[in-house]
Order: C-alpha cells, then structure tokens, then sequence
C-alpha cells in the first residue's frame, strides 16, 4: 500500500511540474531551433507572461489615461490566446471613445507652428513638412540664428536638410520617398515637441553637428532673406555631409515603418523611449511582425532583444523538459514493472519431493 500511495505522489509532483515544465520548455526548444532575430526572441518573452501580467499593464495603462497602449496590449493578449476580464475590456473601449472624442482643432497650430504636444498637432505638423513650408521655415530661423551668432540645432538642421531633399525627390518620383519624408517631418516634429529621447537626440545630434557646413547654412539664410528659394534648396544640398544624410534617412524610414504599421502613439513612444538608431530599427522590424500590438510587446517585452540576452535562461527551460520527460519515462517504466508483477507474480519457490 505505501508503495501505490509514494507512487501516487510522484505522480502527482510530475503532474504539476510538467505544467510549467512542458509549455515554458517547448516554447524555449523553439527558440532555441528557431531563427535568432528579434521577432523570435520578443515570442519567446512573451511566452513568460500570465493573463494577470496583461491585465496588469492594461489596468496601468487606463490609470495613466493612455488607452492607445491599453488596446494594444488588449490586441497582443488576444492574438496569444489570453482572454482580458470583461469589465477591464469594456473599460478599454470606452476609453477609446471617450479619446476620439477629444480630438480638437489642434492640427491647424501645429501646421503653423510645427509644435505637436498631442497626435492632432503632430498631424498638422507632418502636413506642413510633406509640402516643404516647415522645413523651409525652420531652415531659414536656424540659419537666421547662425548668421546672428546665437545657438543653433543641429537635430533640427539636419532634418530640415533633408526632408527639403526628400520632398523634391517626392515630386521627382511621384510620391515614391513620401514614407521616408513623412518619417523625418514626425521625428522633426516630436523633437520640437520635446518628446524625443535625450540619449538618441544626442546621437543624431553628434552626427548632425559633425557633418554640418557652416558656410552652406549661411547662404541657406541670406538666399531665403532675399526670397530666393530657389538657391536656398541649392545651398541646402551642402548643408550636410553625405554620411549624416543617410543616417537621417535611414532613421526616417524606421519611423515611418513603425508609424504604417502601428500608428502615430507607437511612433511617439519609440521615439521618446529608444536610446539608439539602432534601437528604432528593432523596433521597426517587431512592428512588421506586431502591428498595432507592437507598443505593448516594447512595455511587456521590451526592445533589448538579442538571442544572447535569453539563450541561457532558455536552454534552462530546454534541461527542465528533458528532465521532465525522464522523470515521467522513469515512472512509467517502474509503474510498468510494478502492475506487470501484480498481474503475473512470481511463481514461488518449489517444494523438492524426498
């Protein structure tokens, strides 16, 4: 009896831990199988997560008045196969209703004044940029500042720089590099709004200000004073060295990635939370994958996505199902033996006759 009964625990402890063990460990075999990009390893990441992690955040998230990642995070649980209770659902809906509604005439002020403290500005913002009036506006108040002696930006200089060249390759190419344009008047535009990370503003920055011709800027300045536009877009051409150039347009078109595929408040919060250019192209790449989902997977499972960083704790999982497996063979093969002697025991010993 004590026999089944020790038996019976075991089996019970292989039950429970094979519960944990057996999703967590196949899930991790995966990974490790698999390919090593960030795609993969953000799955994996979220392959950790309960349905109290989700409700958590989206319940952090409606307290904080941010339904845009209260919905994604709602939209990621959902793809996972996570249901959300339903009167935190309800809330998130209504959250979203009560946003659009909010929306105001703050596109024509951020069209005028390229500032963008909400989505609504950003959008007039962005409009202003895509038909060269807030990059000719901004060029000529940086060039004015240079000519007078005072401190410029070179963030700001650059992005003007080449968003007036992306705007001319946009008629050019009949609206081929418009994406990349859109990209660089939003980055221009969440700069001005101070919403930009500071470790990645210093990056651009550096490089902006490495490369920018200071006598090119000038010209930029007394062309535009004279009205003379089109010398000014010429000189504009010289403003930066050809390297920063392609950095811009490089991060440009990750942010107009991100902005396709996830929209405006992804966009803004990668911007004001990735510390790299680096950075925003993982972001950009998990966008492709995530879609609208894509902010809550950069809260949930954040961006510093490389294989190394989660191969050792996967590769632990990997040991843990291989050692459940063994542990339920084992079992198996000694429960086996032990029905196999009830059923046909051993024959006792026989009685020699005299």
């Amino acid at each position: 009896m004590k026999i089944w009964l020790a038996g019976l625990v075991v089996a019970v402890v292989l039950a429970v831990l094979g519960s944990i063990a057996l999703p967590r460990g196949i899930a991790a075999a995966r990974f490790l199988a698999g390919p090593r990009d960030e795609v993969s390893v953000a799955s994996w990441r979220l392959t950790n997560l309960s349905a109290e992690d989700y409700a958590a955040a989206a319940d952090q998230a409606l307290a904080a008045r941010d339904e845009d990642l209260a919905a994604s995070i709602a939209q990621l649980a959902a793809e996972r196969g996570i249901a959300l209770p339903a009167p935190l659902a309800s809330r998130i809906t209504a959250a979203q209703d009560e946003a659009s509604a909010r929306m105001g005439a703050d596109a024509w002020n951020g069209f005028l004044s390229g500032d963008a403290p909400n989505e609504a500005a950003l959008a007039g913002a962005v409009a202003a940029d895509l038909t060269g009036v807030g990059d000719i506006r901004d060029l000529y108040s940086q060039a004015a500042r240079y000519v007078s002696g005072e401190e410029i930006d070179p963030f700001i200089i650059g992005l003007a720089t080449v968003g007036l060249g992306l705007t001319a390759a946009t008629v050019a190419t009949l609206g081929a590099t418009a994406p990349e344009k859109a990209g660089v008047s939003t980055l221009k535009a969440v700069k001005r709004a101070g919403r930009l990370s500071p470790l990645l503003a210093r990056e651009v920055g550096v490089v902006a200000a490495n490369a920018l011709d200071g006598e090119a800027l000038r010209l930029v300045g007394t062309s535009l004073a004279r009205l003379d536009v089109a010398a000014a877009r010429a000189a504009s051409g010289r403003v930066l060295k050809a390297e920063a150039v392609t950095t811009l347009k490089g991060l440009g078109s990750d942010v107009a990635t991100i902005g396709g595929n996830a929209g405006y408040r992804t966009t803004v919060a990668a911007l004001g939370t990735a510390k790299s250019t680096e950075e925003m192209g993982v972001i950009a790449r998990l966008s492709t994958r995530f879609g609208t989902a894509t902010r809550a997977v950069m809260v949930l499972g954040g961006t510093a996505l490389t294989f190394a960083s989660y191969a050792l704790t996967a590769a632990m999982w990997s040991l843990w199902l291989v050692l459940w497996i063994a542990g339920v063979m084992f079992g198996a093969a000694k429960l086996g033996r032990r029905i196999g002697r009830w059923i046909w025991p051993r024959p006792g010993p026989r009685v020699r006759m005299a």
